[in-house]
């Protein structure tokens, strides 16, 4: 992570901390800065000592001259609330930066059983269904998600019976998200009503891949459609970076054993 935005998540906690007016050597805002720091490049506390010998920048960043103890750093980390800072931080870094949306399937049961009872109509979970992807027909829930492309930080997630379509969970997505600069998306987001709602509801330019199956006759586009197609050519650049959800969604399959549950 560049030091630029080091300096800048320092900013963020100077807001979220509020003032400690008690005289001690090392005050909340100093404790919060390092457990951060160590937390970006991944450091234990018992290591915190050599990684900030090595680095001291970051002392001359926080403002301290001494490292704090192994002790301390973990009865700080007991009195915060490092999820809900997480949060705010994640929120307020994130405001200029690229998302990405889509889904993906959860196998509620193996493939040749699903095909089993569909030829019987004797179906064991309500919340399933069946679902047209790029490759064949899946049975199973869908897994709807917002990803912040570069961090892989999963701003939201909802679950839907497999065949509920994209873009009748696209709102509630898109929202997840309405603050950032690019919102990233698959041709199964190419429709006027997506466009229609990212233009009057957020301040994010969509970049999502044109579906040619649903025909480009400019005279027939409607204009919001017409200028998310101009838009799509104009950043073809960043339309690359969208491959970052489908990675962060392979981890998780392998994670959570998606592929059977």
């Amino acid at each position: 992570m560049p030091d630029k935005h080091i300096l800048l998540i320092m900013e963020i906690i100077d807001n979220i901390v509020s003032p400690d007016d008690r005289k001690r050597k090392y005050i909340d805002k100093h404790i919060l800065e390092i457990l951060v720091t160590l937390q970006i490049f991944k450091i234990s506390y018992r290591s915190a000592r050599i990684f900030l010998m090595n680095n001291e920048e970051y002392l001359r960043m926080i403002g301290i001259k001494e490292i704090p103890s192994f002790q301390i750093l973990s009865r700080g980390a007991r009195l915060f609330d490092m999820h809900e800072i997480n949060s705010e931080i994640t929120f307020l870094y994130l405001i200029e930066s690229t998302a990405a949306i889509d889904y993906y399937m959860v196998h509620t049961c193996k493939h040749s059983t699903a095909l089993r009872r569909r030829q019987y109509g004797r179906y064991t979970d309500p919340e399933s269904g069946w679902s047209k992807t790029t490759r064949e027909w899946s049975y199973g829930r869908k897994c709807h998600m917002s990803v912040h492309v570069d961090s892989f930080v999963i701003m939201d997630w909802k679950t839907t019976k497999g065949n509920i379509y994209d873009s009748k969970t696209s709102h509630d997505t898109v929202d997840s998200v309405r603050n950032y600069s690019y919102i990233l998306a698959d041709s199964a987001y190419d429709t006027s009503e997506i466009y229609d709602y990212v233009f009057e509801n957020t301040h994010a330019i969509p970049v999502i891949d044109t579906n040619k199956r649903r025909g480009i006759i400019r005279e027939r586009l409607s204009m919001n459609r017409k200028i998310g197609i101009e838009l799509r050519r104009e950043y073809s650049s960043l339309y690359s970076l969208r491959w970052e959800i489908e990675r962060t969604f392979s981890i998780l399959e392998e994670i959570m054993k998606a592929e059977n549950i």
